[in-house]
């Protein structure tokens, strides 16, 4: 067998393995957000990524992500959240109005809108992170109607 054809078969599986690989084949998924019911531009949206119920419970994100409100379209806006590992993630947002990353109260009620992905709350307390949670292992959408009081 002569060089040239001994280096082609060196550089079979190396040829073959970049021609197969996926644009996520380092195991990260992306997911997109569809954020419906947003009252006006003020501010920005706050996504809040949480991989536990415990960390939800203590407000410690995994991620956070501020979404722009300039594109916004028929009270909605689209966010792409990417590079994440196959697992259990729950995404809540804030929308926040006055760009001061948190929530602002009136008397007792919230003054500016929230939301969780694919459920809507309805209830006066804050919600369980089972209520919200999805299982990742592939690219996926989820819609988030954000609520104001």
């Amino acid at each position: 067998m002569n060089l040239s054809k001994w280096i082609f078969f060196l550089l079979i599986p190396f040829i073959s393995g970049s021609f197969s690989m996926s644009p996520s084949s380092d195991g990260s998924h992306d997911i997109t957000v569809k954020i419906t019911n947003i009252r006006n531009k003020k501010g920005r949206i706050q996504l809040q990524v949480y991989r536990t119920g415990k960390t939800f419970a203590a407000e410690t994100p995994y991620k956070q992500y501020y979404v722009s409100k300039k594109s916004l379209k028929n009270k909605t806006v689209t966010y792409t959240i990417k590079g994440l590992k196959t697992g259990t993630y729950g995404v809540a947002l804030l929308d926040d109005e006055n760009s001061n990353k948190e929530m602002d109260y009136g008397w007792v009620m919230p003054n500016e809108g929230f939301g969780f992905s694919d459920y809507y709350h309805t209830a006066w307390s804050k919600p369980k992170f089972s209520q919200f949670k999805f299982s990742l292992s592939s690219n996926k959408s989820v819609t988030m109607k954000v609520r104001y009081m």
